[in-house]
């Protein structure tokens, strides 16, 4: 339950010095109790606090927040004046300067505080609420009360002792007050929901970089005035340092527990179709952390199917998002952050058109609830190059205040890449002051062309010495500022290669595996680690491509993720190296020729699936036992299916129509459609809950076979394939032994699937009256995961 935390509402609150924290106090002048004396003092003092580190801003910020909540209480209750008494102690506590002077370098213990009053605040703004919902229990509200307080002022006098301690030590969670009556316990499982798109701790800037940017968003994050801009747009180019800038905030407010979701963009995982679940995921986010949220999003859907899983983010938008938001009831403390980072990459124009057009407040319709009508605390964090149509469509919004990464000062960005280069590189002889700042000059204000030149320094062969690469590199002559990190990519990739140890024949040797791999890598439909690479490269067509792909990407590993673990997903580390190796003008010798990949990754495919599947892969016991309530399914789906045949049951289709016409691939496809194991690959995609893939393949095979004659039955068959898991696979989906007991024996008689299979399983059910003879025109439209 620690996650969960009030959101909605209209609230003031306070934060950093650029914005004056008394105001909207003057209303409680009048009260003049003891032990709220302290904290109107303590909005005194952060108002003429200067050069706070931007994450003290955000814990003093929600600290004023949380005074203000509890100094417009005008209703007080005796029941709670000991948890007043104990604020009054925290509130002294966190005004001494020294005290405020460790707020950045004390986080755990800081950030907990935070979070402890926040919910100390909220507890006494419900207390009357709260009070009859215990009386309708039959609770003791005074034992109630007294329970409930003894504990927070605990968790408070822990947290403070800490500090004073300063010993950082495992503490219990923080004390909350929920109750099942908000809905706690409500299920969102089958909503749309874009895993593993969220916050990465690992892409933080450095302590002591980027601080005035970071204060800047800080403020506009913690400005509560009525005129403040619901949305930032960060941009600039590729390599400034965005994305780290993004999630350090995303970070801190995670810690305080104000982050409301963070979405980020993947140029690599475009099949998963991101651009499709943003508000989905960023309400089913919002929903864990505020259990009334989760009510009213779960009451939303409850008898709306189709809304649940709708892919349509104008839906999505109006009633997962919105209409839920303004139905809470209570207010929130402090600010809610969502982050939406790499805007730029969710696809071609087209597909974020009608997300630019919410966020700029542009898209038209009846009763369509604009960005502006957000709860005043909420603010949208959005991260993107400057491309056209993202520039266009928020030119001229009054409501996104518009930040670009240019606008930081050449010395400052020196000086920030100084600081990164120097830590990287700490431990490297011969690097002293000088060449490290002659490194810092060379990056040109990139931080990915400094992160890349570090990684090539610290992987020095055997042999040589850091000095000798750091030369190689300072020396090299770059071509314009805007083609730095191509430059830079290229570099690395010729001193790897080596062209001056090889003979000519070698040479081309090893170029046409390296494009081959690299292929293979941008040409999946999704990221596959080391193994699944490999398992999928040994049913290429050509034998002579059946070697590792370590043989390419061991020494890549300034470029490329997951180089040195065989189960993390291979990709490029940066965005822009896809485009330079897919840039025939700028990547030379290196230039990699995506429609010859598309043929190979079909072909794997297809025999990964011959190969590997089979009857009941995953050792289903019985029909009666559904999917969901077998407990160790999820880990047999995980070992028996592993990545390699996941990637080829969802994928195989995508590929084909991706390729060029070809007849042995498609003897490749008839093979699949008139053997048993097209059973076997729709049991798979059912345990792996993607059987909406299949549904997809028709009109794939369909395109791909255009003009082509002699297929007619293997359209015939995609077809039918069509049929039988629209009608079939919601039961299916629910028990997948299904697919064989009942799905197959109620199949039409003269189905493909009925006249192709189902002598195959003579001891299933044999229906003797009203078995149809062909499919009904009324389908099912049934989702999943593609």
């Amino acid at each position: 339950m620690e996650s969960m935390k009030p959101l909605g509402g209209h609230v003031t609150f306070v934060a950093s010095k650029a914005i004056d924290g008394p105001a909207g106090l003057a209303a409680v002048d009048n009260i003049q109790t003891k032990y709220l004396k302290p904290l109107k003092i303590f909005d005194t003092v952060i108002g003429n606090l200067a050069n706070v580190h931007p994450y003290a801003k955000i814990v003093l910020g929600m600290l004023s927040a949380a005074s203000q909540i509890i100094l417009a209480q005008t209703e007080r209750d005796q029941s709670v004046q000991s948890l007043l008494e104990k604020l009054e102690e925290v509130y002294r506590f966190m005004s001494q300067d020294d005290t405020l002077g460790q707020i950045s370098s004390q986080r755990s213990i800081f950030g907990r505080i935070a979070q402890q009053t926040q919910e100390c605040a909220c507890f006494i703004r419900d207390y009357s609420h709260k009070k009859s919902f215990w009386e309708r229990l039959g609770k003791n509200v005074i034992s109630e009360t007294d329970d409930l307080v003894t504990r927070y002022n605990n968790a408070l006098d822990g947290l403070m002792q800490q500090f004073r301690d300063q010993a950082i030590r495992d503490v219990a969670d923080l004390v909350r007050c929920t109750s099942d009556e908000l809905g706690g316990k409500l299920d969102l499982s089958g909503m749309p929901y874009a895993a593993g798109a969220g916050l990465d701790t690992t892409k933080q800037c450095l302590p002591g970089t980027r601080t005035d940017m970071l204060s800047q968003i800080t403020e506009w994050i913690n400005d509560g005035g009525d005129t403040a801009q619901r949305v930032l747009w960060l941009s600039g180019p590729a390599g400034k340092g965005k994305s780290a800038i993004a999630h350090t905030i995303a970070n801190w407010f995670n810690d305080l527990g104000g982050l409301g979701s963070c979405f980020c963009f993947d140029r690599h995982r475009e099949a998963d179709k991101l651009h499709e679940k943003v508000f989905s995921t960023i309400a089913r986010d919002l929903a864990d952390r505020d259990p009334e949220m989760r009510r009213t999003l779960a009451n939303a859907v409850e008898h709306a199917n189709v809304l649940k899983n709708t892919t349509d983010i104008i839906q999505q938008w109006r009633k997962l998002f919105m209409e839920p938001l303004k139905k809470l009831s209570g207010s929130s403390v402090g600010p809610v952050l969502i982050v939406i980072e790499a805007l730029d990459e969710s696809g071609g124009v087209e597909t974020r058109r009608n997300l630019l057009r919410i966020l700029a407040g542009t898209l038209e319709g009846e009763g369509l609830p604009k960005i502006t009508e957000l709860p005043s605390n909420f603010r949208i964090l959005v991260t993107s190059r400057p491309l056209h149509d993202i520039d266009d469509e928020f030119r001229g919004a009054g409501h996104i205040l518009r930040l670009s990464m240019d606008g930081i000062p050449e010395a400052v960005s020196k000086r920030d890449i100084r600081t990164f280069v120097s830590h990287e590189l700490k431990k490297l002889p011969d690097l002293g002051h000088k060449e490290l700042g002659d490194l810092a000059d060379k990056a040109g204000g990139l931080f990915e062309w400094a992160r890349l030149a570090c990684k090539y320094i610290q992987e020095t062969p055997p042999g040589s010495y850091p000095i000798d690469r750091f030369n190689a590199v300072v020396s090299h002559d770059q071509g314009e500022r805007k083609n730095l990190l191509y430059d830079i990519y290229g570099f690395i990739l010729g001193e790897n290669m080596g062209k001056d140890r090889y003979t000519k024949t070698e040479y081309q040797r090893a170029l046409a595996r390296f494009h081959s791999v690299m292929g293979q890598i941008l040409g999946s439909a999704e990221p596959l680690p080391l193994d699944a690479l490999n398992a999928m490269r040994s049913r290429f067509p050509d034998q002579r491509e059946h070697y590792k792909v370590e043989v390419v990407v061991e020494h890549m590993g300034s470029l490329l993720s997951g180089t040195t673990n065989l189960s993390s997903p291979i990709r490029p580390l940066h965005a822009s190296f896809r485009e330079f190796l897919t840039d025939k003008s700028s990547s030379g010798d290196f230039f990699v020729e995506m429609s010859n990949v598309q043929r190979n990754l079909a072909f794997a495919s297809l025999r990964v699936m011959e190969h590997d599947l089979r009857f009941n892969m995953c050792d289903l016991k019985s029909s009666y036992l559904p999917n969901s309530k077998d407990i160790g399914l999820p880990h047999r789906v995980a070992t028996c299916i592993p990545s390699h045949l996941s990637y080829s049951c969802r994928f195989w289709a995508t590929h084909v129509r991706a390729a060029a016409f070809d007849t042995e691939l498609a003897k490749e496809i008839g093979s699949l459609f008139d053997n048993e194991r097209l059973l076997f690959w729709i049991e798979s995609l059912g345990l792996l809950n993607a059987l909406s893939g299949a549904v997809a393949v028709p009109p794939l095979i369909s395109q791909w076979l255009k003009g082509q004659s002699g297929y007619e039955n293997v359209l015939s068959t995609a077809m039918d394939v069509q049929r039988f898991v629209q009608v079939c696979g919601g039961m299916i989906l629910h028990s997948t032994p299904h697919l064989y007991v009942s799905a197959l024996p109620f199949s039409p008689t003269k189905s493909t699937i009925a006249t192709r299979f189902t002598a195959r399983y003579p001891n299933t059910l044999r229906l003797i009256h009203g078995r149809l003879v062909n499919w009904t025109t009324i389908q099912t439209v049934i989702r999943g995961h593609t």
